[in-house]
């Protein structure tokens, strides 16, 4: 009798396992016939060879660039360089990166920019807002724009019990703003255990200075995130569509 019931969960187990895999299979398109693509007009940026995560473009075509993210379980392209944001201006013919200053007061040492967003106030004041993760933590750094000097001034910091682990995050206006939340393992094994059982631990976060709440969740993964240009909906990487209301 136990053997039989040893045997049963077995069967049981494997068939799982097999069911599982099928569905990961077919997630991940594996058995997807790629044809080569020729990119045309398609160069290598100079100065952006850390790895760029995020970019964001201004309505002018300048455009910001969130450069050399380091985080637990990814290969570390320049171990003793901080993050920067990069600059660059596409309408010009040749676009190269500019690393833009930082004011005096935040500690560059350990920048290490993820997402970013922009808003444009009325006055046409460009802020600017990054996801960080200073000592493996989340924070968003709120910054303002100086066009004439190339540089980033420094306006707050952001902090919150439910922003941690903050992958990517976009502005709706002052210090409001939708955000994705991510669960991965870093552990190899663990992260594909992950991938296979399809565990949705992945949440998106509304924050406002007044209320900071989960707006969606269930998601096996989220990693980009946008807004329509009326605010009535948003998106994230895995292409859902979400309505606020």
């Amino acid at each position: 009798m136990g053997k039989l019931v040893v045997l049963t969960l077995l069967g049981v187990s494997l068939a799982l396992i097999g069911e599982r895999l099928l569905v990961f299979r077919e997630r991940i398109n594996a058995t997807r016939e790629l044809e080569p693509v020729e990119l045309q007009n398609c160069y290598l940026v100079e100065g952006l060879e850390n790895g760029s995560e995020d970019i964001d473009i201004l309505p002018s075509g300048l455009a910001f660039i969130s450069n050399g993210l380091k985080y637990q379980g990814m290969p570390d392209l320049a171990p003793d360089a901080s993050g920067k944001i990069y600059l660059m201006d596409l309408n010009e013919q040749n676009p190269r990166a500019e690393a833009l200053k930082i004011s005096d007061g935040f500690d560059e040492k350990f920048f290490n920019p993820h997402g970013i967003s922009t808003f444009i106030d009325k006055d046409h004041t460009v802020y600017l807002y990054v996801v960080n993760h200073p000592h493996m933590k989340s924070t968003v750094e709120i910054f303002k724009f100086e066009e004439e000097q190339l540089s980033l001034i420094h306006l707050k910091t952001i902090k919150h019990e439910l922003l941690t682990s903050v992958n990517d995050i976009v502005v709706l206006g002052p210090e409001k703003f939708y955000a994705t939340r991510d669960h991965y393992f870093t552990n190899y094994f663990l992260s594909l255990l992950e991938m296979i059982l399809d565990l949705r631990w992945t949440q998106v976060l509304f924050y406002s200075p007044k209320e900071v709440k989960v707006v969606a969740k269930g998601f096996s993964s989220a990693n980009g995130i946008t807004v329509s240009l009326d605010h009535k909906y948003y998106a994230s990487r895995m292409f859902c569509l979400i309505s606020p209301g």
